[in-house]
């Protein structure tokens, strides 16, 4: 069942969640559906509305993350930065600044690694690591948590649910974390957002900086189809208001 519209479940695969590359669409079995009805687990938002959430995975950087903080402020847009709790503890500065311009910070977890290989204890502990190294840098702890690799076992979907944190995947991620082509990024994105998407973009790393001439490009062309940015909880909260 290809859904379009509220809380969409991914596929499941060997006890794995996962969106398939957070790009393609699958049957969703009984276990992914159930998860998205308990509002545990979110691929993409609500069609309802002409919005869509820009993320940001791996930051902050000292460098690279101010640069992307002053494109969305330039163009006005809101975004969501998933950060990960060790880059949070080395430049708590920047994820103070990233919370202070009125975007929102999730939690990627403490280092850039694949969730699903961790147990659920490591990766409680990693979410609780993370949760603190957030709160102390901002004042205010996630409410949303993604997953490295963007694969996650349900057992640990739920493990982030009881503690507030709802696991947000994404259906629209361009697969060259350092965009070597902007044109192509660009051409990726636009050919798939629609309403309620969930774009997945990478900074974290001098390496992506080319991911700041996209987003120069992708605010602009989005707002000419009408698009509305928002942040992933103001993209949710309006699909609650009309579901």
């Amino acid at each position: 069942m290809q859904r379009r519209r509220g809380w969409v479940a991914a596929a499941v695969a060997g006890g794995v969640v996962t969106t398939l590359g957070a790009a393609a669409w699958a049957q969703s079995p009984w276990l992914a559906r159930s998860l998205a009805r308990q509002r545990y687990l979110v691929v993409h938002g609500s069609s309802g509305r002409r919005e869509v959430a820009v993320t940001f995975d791996d930051g902050p950087h000292p460098t690279l993350t101010p640069l992307v903080l002053d494109v969305l402020a330039r163009h006005g847009a809101p975004a969501t930065f998933f950060v990960l709790g060790s880059g949070v503890a080395a430049h708590p500065e920047v994820a103070r600044a990233v919370a202070e311009a009125g975007h929102e910070l999730g939690n990627h977890g403490w280092s850039d690694t694949a969730a699903v290989l961790a147990t659920r204890a490591d990766h409680r502990r990693d979410l609780d690591r993370t949760q603190a190294a957030i709160g102390r840098a901002t004042g205010r702890e996630p409410v949303l948590t993604r997953p490295g690799s963007g694969w996650v076992r349900p057992g640990q979907v739920r493990d982030a649910a009881a503690r507030g944190l709802t696991t947000v995947l994404g259906s629209v991620a361009v697969r060259d974390a350092t965009v070597a082509d902007v044109d192509a990024g660009l051409a990726f994105v636009l050919d798939r957002v629609q309403p309620g998407s969930v774009v997945v973009l990478h900074e974290g790393d001098p390496e992506r900086a080319r991911v700041v001439d996209l987003l120069e490009r992708l605010l602009p062309a989005l707002a000419d189809r009408g698009y509305r940015l928002v942040t992933v909880s103001d993209l949710l909260a309006g699909q609650r208001s009309i579901s």
